[in-house]
């Protein structure tokens, strides 16, 4: 969960507080299947890039 210290008005900073206090953080099987969605989205994109790139290389357009 993230945090951040504000500022005080004399200046210095407070203690650490939730940005989202609502918000429950993930639990890790939910932090997996996130990794394991956004692993999947990088591979189709990396796939799409190179398919582009061999179709650059034998002389075709994308």
């Amino acid at each position: 969960m993230p945090k951040l210290r504000p500022r005080r008005p004399d200046g210095w900073f407070g203690p650490l507080v939730d940005v989202n206090p609502g918000e429950r953080p993930p639990t890790d099987r939910e932090r997996i299947q996130q990794l394991e969605r956004e692993n999947i989205d990088l591979m189709l994109a990396l796939t799409q890039v190179y398919e582009e790139l061999l179709a650059l290389q034998s002389g075709g357009t994308p």
